[in-house]
């Protein structure tokens, strides 16, 4: 056997090496996104190389042993292509492993086929050698592999075309630009194929289809530095949709994923290749959310909550119809922004914002207590006793001040009580220290504090403890409760009226009732009276108070796990009730 090297067999060869090389380029200084043409392209190479070693060959057997290595990469040039143009294109839902693993198997059973043609001839029925100006050229007999082996050629290159004239169609600028240059360089060598097949004119024999990847190389190659080719979408988008922090779902009209982000299958805990093709019902959400995402107008908007590794995360849900310029596909784009970190900053800031008002508010309802209900009787205080020490007021003048004088001072010393205690409450909360309480011996002791008063306004007040009844809670909590509730009921009595308090123990609560029959309270009044704002009326015997009492004993009550409440009509007196827990003892902590 003679090997000539001809100029058509080292034009092939040398276009070998630079497809080879241009490959080499494409792996090591591009995305991945475009490997699939680097792929195809050493493909190329191997056919290019094996058909430049066949025309120097003049004997059948060792032209047919190259045959046998040409089809490694005949076979698969049309995977490569068509994996390449459903990456460029956007199908990447489809590239799953086992997908892309099942378009080898009919390259492989092809190259099977070929290398045991001797077997069977399904491939090629014969083969001779011919001479064609000084080349050698192999013409065989088709045989019914070969016919579908070439349909299946024809079928991928024609589907990779049709999609790329589609994205052409529907796309405007650099991409279009960039779509054009891939499909002219790819119809070269296809026509230059068919050619071949089909035998016409002089290339029957002598197949021109490596020289015409000559020309596509050419052209892509052009396209590298004149328009970025693989520089910008579509590898600019699997980058920024693969790197995305939202998550991002694409499905077609009939409800079915079509594409997703790797975000999104974290969010749902799934991978891509399981979910692709499937039902959005089958993904796990809430039907309700999908009926309002999938079913409504464009752009709809909801908000979402969902536990990612194992902590509740919110996101903004955007639903929106698939378009491209003017047109629009028969399927939506929905987005899954994570606005976790909006959501608690602004509920942070509602809570800042609360706390600053209600702390403004406190200040002002404090100077604003301080400068008018008790400046006032100090100032008068004040005044008195510098007319005492200057000798306006003479020593029997003074003696019979002297009940007013102590009045004062009461209430003065009541008010402050009463406002000390609230401005701790406000300012900076109160820590609750439950203890068991003797509510019998509580009651009597502040009746004890009160008896003068209920002398001087003569008020009969009743109250029956036949046995001790004992509650659990906060004692000076509880004591200023009762406190406030008894002074409340003397202020708004008046001579000959009665005041009746009971307690009574009702399951786990005891409740303690303090009812009087004094001036009752207006029904307008009566929601006023336990609100957040201070509330006060004159008493009958002109007793003012600060308006913070009925307040602290409402919160005092609630915070021991209590309720407080009152039954008044006016002229006809009031009964105020509340509860609170009974005592805890030791039986029933071991129950």
């Amino acid at each position: 056997m003679e090997f000539s090297l001809s100029s058509y067999s080292l034009s092939l060869l040398v276009f070998a090496v630079v497809v080879l090389l241009l490959a080499v380029f494409l792996f090591t200084r591009l995305s991945k996104d475009v490997r699939w043409f680097g792929a195809m392209m050493i493909a190329v190479s191997i056919w290019a190389a094996s058909d430049g070693v066949m025309v120097g060959m003049d004997r059948l057997e060792a032209m047919l042993l190259v045959v046998d290595f040409e089809y490694i990469g005949i076979a698969l040039v049309p995977v490569f292509w068509l994996l390449f143009v459903l990456k460029f294109v956007g199908k990447e839902a489809w590239l799953s492993p086992r997908w892309v693993a099942c378009q080898f198997i009919f390259p492989l059973i092809s190259m099977i086929m070929v290398w045991t043609n001797d077997l069977h001839h399904l491939h090629y029925q014969n083969a001779e050698i011919v001479e064609i100006n000084g080349l050698f050229a192999l013409l065989t007999a088709k045989g019914p592999w070969y016919i579908i082996h070439t349909s299946y050629f024809y079928l991928a290159i024609g589907y990779g075309v049709y999609l790329l004239i589609r994205r052409c169609f529907s796309t405007k600028g650099m991409y279009q630009k960039q779509t054009l240059i891939i499909l002219t360089g790819t119809m070269v060598p296809w026509i230059a194929n068919i050619l071949v097949v089909f035998q016409v004119g002089p290339f029957n024999g002598i197949d021109p289809t490596p020289h015409a990847f000559m020309g596509t190389c050419l052209i892509v190659f052009i396209g590298f530095f004149k328009v970025g080719l693989f520089d910008i979408k579509p590898i600019a988008r699997n980058i920024i949709v693969d790197s995305m922090k939202n998550g991002m779902l694409v499905i077609d009209g009939a409800q079915r994923v079509v594409d997703v982000n790797p975000y999104f299958t974290r969010l749902i805990k799934r991978n891509a290749e399981d979910i692709t093709g499937k039902h959005i019902s089958d993904l796990g959400f809430d039907e309700e959310d999908w009926k309002s995402l999938v079913e409504n107008d464009d752009g709809v908007v909801i908000e979402k909550m969902i536990t990612l590794d194992g902590v509740n995360r919110y996101f903004e849900v955007i639903s929106k119809f698939l378009k491209e310029g003017e047109r629009e596909y028969p399927g939506r784009l929905i987005l899954f922004r994570d606005i976790t970190q909006f959501i608690q900053d602004q509920k942070r800031l509602e809570l800042q914002a609360k706390e600053l008002t209600e702390l403004n508010a406190t200040k002002d309802r404090l100077l604003s207590i301080i400068s008018h209900d008790l400046r006032n009787p100090v100032h008068s205080l004040t005044q008195f006793l510098e007319m005492v020490e200057s000798g306006w007021v003479k020593e029997d003048e003074f003696r019979s001040m002297l009940p007013a004088f102590a009045k004062n001072l009461k209430d003065v010393s009541g008010f402050m009580e009463n406002l000390l205690q609230w401005a701790q409450t406000q300012l900076k909360g109160e820590s609750i220290q439950a203890v068991n309480i003797n509510v019998s011996n509580e009651v009597d002791e502040v009746i004890s504090l009160f008896k003068n008063y209920l002398d001087t306004k003569g008020i009969h007040l009743k109250f029956i403890a036949e046995n001790a009844t004992y509650a659990f809670g906060d004692l000076n909590m509880i004591r200023l409760v009762i406190r406030n509730l008894i002074s409340n009921a003397i202020k708004f009595c008046e001579k000959g009226d009665e005041i009746h308090i009971q307690i009574d123990a009702k399951g786990e609560l005891v409740e303690v009732i303090v009812e009087d029959t004094g001036v009752g309270i207006a029904a307008e009044n009566v929601e006023r009276i336990f609100s957040s704002k201070p509330f006060t009326t004159i008493g009958t015997q002109n007793e003012k108070g600060t308006g913070l009492g009925l307040m602290l004993c409402k919160d005092f009550v609630e915070k021991n796990g209590g309720e407080i409440w009152v039954e008044s009509e006016l002229g006809n007196g009031a009964s105020f009730h509340f509860t609170i827990p009974q005592m805890v003892t030791k039986e029933a902590s071991n129950a």
